[in-house]
């Protein structure tokens, strides 16, 4: 039983504890028939096999357990999150990760540029060059502001991300077939 126990470590407390129960069962109903508890532990097989038959019989007994209703709001969701997510997230992703890498080269060329080095350019508008001592104090706001956006779509992703994960739980109907399920 120990073991049967241990191999069903996928399932729910409660699904182990009422499959051991069953097995349980079905040993002390074969001892009071007068069976030899080896005939019985014999016919009930290895305990391996025996917790992956138990899960394989809960799998499909949830998959048939699922309405009309439950299906189609599957295949909805999948349909609509699907295929947003294959714009947002390579947008967000690329304007967080982009934007986040060019506040970092904005602030290096700005320290950079202060000390001297002439070859790069900075620039307000064409023909309105930074001065050289002015080139952190332009590199700062700027950075800042490519930083700020870069935040914003990484925080925008995650919270795209958590709210599709929170959706995805709700749409699976797993708690429902749960309760449905009668104990093995």
């Amino acid at each position: 039983m120990d073991k049967l126990y241990h191999y069903l470590e996928k399932l729910p407390e409660t699904e182990r504890l009422d499959a051991v129960r069953e097995i349980e069962s079905h040993i002390v109903e074969g001892a009071a028939n007068g069976e030899p508890e080896g005939v019985i532990l014999a016919r009930l097989g290895d305990p391996r096999k025996l917790a992956r038959a138990y899960r394989s019989e809960r799998l499909i007994g949830s998959v048939s357990m699922r309405s009309f209703k439950d299906v189609m709001t599957l295949v909805g969701f999948y349909c609509t999150a699907g295929l947003l997510s294959v714009m947002v997230v390579p947008v967000l992703a690329v304007l967080a990760y982009g934007f986040g890498f060019c506040s970092v080269l904005i602030f290096l060329a700005g320290v950079i540029r202060t000390f001297g080095v002439t070859w790069i350019n900075m620039s307000i508008a064409p023909g309105m060059e930074v001065p050289t001592l002015w080139s952190m104090a332009v590199a700062i706001p700027v950075g800042a502001i490519v930083g700020g956006i870069a935040y914003i779509s990484w925080r925008g992703l995650r919270k795209y991300l958590t709210s599709l994960s929170d959706r995805y739980r709700a749409v699976l109907p797993v708690k429902s077939m749960q309760s449905k399920m009668r104990p093995m």
